[in-house]
């Protein structure tokens, strides 16, 4: 068997040949390669490298140093620890976007790949090739349309806050609204001396209570009283203690009632009294320890209070005029005889 040939005399081309081949080819699919020596520090570069970055061919320094000079600041820590990471053989692969500096100032971005293509006995690597790519115009379009998403992003998040701050602003308005509504409802529905419900409520909440009984037949009373001799109050001893007595008995009643009783000043020293669920029984004894409790409401009035008291329960076919005239007239009577109770 015929002892083989070198692969060079094999094929008639010596291996300067093929390297020089190899790096027309390089030359076409990038802009630039460079190829490092690590024994020597020795840098080879293409005349397309220096082109790229507008420097005559061969015309720096052809170490790595000149790579480190033309590096952008803000773009060597990084590029170095990525480097160092191949070297160190904690990353498979060297490739990085970064941008070098042209003769002529300006920065250009590259891309750059490299990997290790001769080691020595011990499995050290002893060279390295890489390539260059001019990204420069793909880069900046790249950058250019990053700037537009950010900007389009914080105007989003400008729009969104001014949404969330106009729609808390009207949220907060409209709560506003309806405490003002609801305050003045409840002042249109709320005497202004008592505070407790005037005859316009009253009259609301009868009307309501009166279309239950008419559809369900739930027994309800109602009770209304009125201050004997209050005319002499106010004349002997004047208005400011007349109201102090009519606030008084106001409040002694009403602490006195359910919830969901109404109470109203019906006027003057007048009151009425819805019962829901009461019957007549049940509404002539609350009329009774309300009677007592007028009496007790405000010690320190330079006169005592009584009171004089009607009690009627809705009857069935019989209208709220009605009711109301039944309770009037019974309250009439009361008042004649004062500080008792009449049921009608």
């Amino acid at each position: 068997m015929d002892k083989l040939e070198p692969l060079d005399h094999c094929y008639g081309t010596t291996l300067e040949e093929i390297e020089r081949t190899l790096r027309y080819a390089l030359d076409i699919v990038s802009d630039g390669i460079w190829d490092w020596n690590i024994r020597t520090n020795h840098v080879k570069r293409s005349p397309g490298w220096y082109s790229m970055l507008g420097h005559p061919p061969d015309s720096l320094p052809e170490d790595v140093d000149t790579w480190r000079s033309v590096i952008h600041p803000g773009d060597f820590e990084r590029v170095m620890r990525n480097f160092q990471a191949y070297l160190d053989g904690e990353s498979l692969i060297y490739a990085e976007d970064y941008r070098c500096r042209c003769r002529d100032g300006s920065y250009l971005w590259i891309s750059d790949h490299g990997r290790f293509v001769e080691f020595d006995e011990a499995g050290k690597p002893t060279r390295m090739i890489g390539a260059h790519r001019n990204i420069h115009r793909r880069k900046m379009a790249a950058l250019a349309l990053q700037r537009k998403n950010d900007e389009l992003l914080a105007l989003n998040r400008k729009l969104e806050g001014l949404v969330e701050a106009r729609t808390e602003a009207l949220r907060q308005a409209n709560e506003a609204l309806a405490r003002q509504v609801e305050a003045a409802m409840r002042l249109s529905e709320t005497d202004p001396l008592t505070q407790i419900s005037n005859r316009r409520h009253f009259e609301r909440s009868l009307h309501g209570e009166w279309q239950r009984f008419q559809r369900h037949g739930h027994v309800t009373a109602l009770l209304m009283f009125d201050l004997d001799h209050f005319k002499r109050i106010n004349d002997n001893h004047g208005h400011q203690i007349g109201d102090r007595a009519l606030v008084a008995v106001s409040r002694t009643v009403r602490a006195a009632l359910r919830d969901e009783d109404c109470f109203a000043r019906w006027g003057g020293e007048e009151f009425i009294a819805l019962l829901p669920e009461t019957d007549q029984g049940a509404a002539l004894l609350l009329a009774e320890r309300l009677r007592l409790l007028v009496s007790q409401a405000d010690p320190s009035l330079p006169l005592g209070l009584t009171a004089s008291f009607s009690v009627a329960a809705m009857q069935a076919g019989e209208g709220i005029e009605s009711l109301l005239k039944r309770l009037d007239d019974g309250l009439y009577r009361a008042k004649q005889q004062r500080n008792c109770i009449v049921g009608c």
